[in-house]
């Protein structure tokens, strides 16, 4: 069980005990206090539960937001899903007006995300390269400096021959 879920759980066993709340004042509460996992999951049980939670547009905004804020609830697309039904269902609710103004926003917050997931993607593997051709070149290096090294002996003892040849004449 996630958080959100025993929070949610939590909140719905304090109403049946307390026998005088809603599903959605619990909902209500949780978004105020900014839990938007918690009124998220609310929400949608009063959806399920509550026949007139169904006939709100303000509950529907407000699930639509507490899936657009970030945190443990955020899922654009879900939040995309829920605002965009609204004007089929709520074709004259100022709720539904701010709901339309908003999925663009959140289908572009969706596109920057996977933009830039794909980005770190691969600048990942473009430090992977990078990495492997930095260890690449260093072993070049290290293999010239070996080479180099080798052709000076092999010129010193070349010298060394000539100055033998050298001293013994014709």
């Amino acid at each position: 069980m996630t958080a959100r879920s025993l929070s949610v759980s939590l909140a719905l066993v304090a109403l049946g005990v307390a026998g005088c709340a809603s599903v959605r004042s619990v909902a209500d509460r949780e978004f105020e206090a900014g839990n938007y996992a918690a009124a998220a999951a609310a929400y949608e049980e009063a959806l399920r539960s509550e026949p007139a939670a169904r006939r709100d547009p303000t509950l529907r905004l407000r699930l639509g937001l507490a899936y657009a804020m970030p945190g443990s609830a955020h899922d654009p697309a879900r939040a995309v899903e829920v605002l965009r039904a609204m004007p089929a269902l709520f074709p004259k609710s100022g709720a539904t007006a701010q709901a339309v103004l908003m999925v663009p926003l959140l289908e572009q917050e969706r596109r920057l995300a996977d933009e830039l997931a794909a980005a770190r993607l691969q600048l990942a593997t473009l430090e992977g390269a990078v990495k492997e051709r930095d260890e690449q070149a260093q072993r070049l290096r290290t293999t010239l400096a070996d080479t180099q090294a080798q052709l000076h002996r092999v010129r010193e003892e070349l010298e060394q021959l000539k100055r033998i040849d050298l001293q013994r004449g014709p």
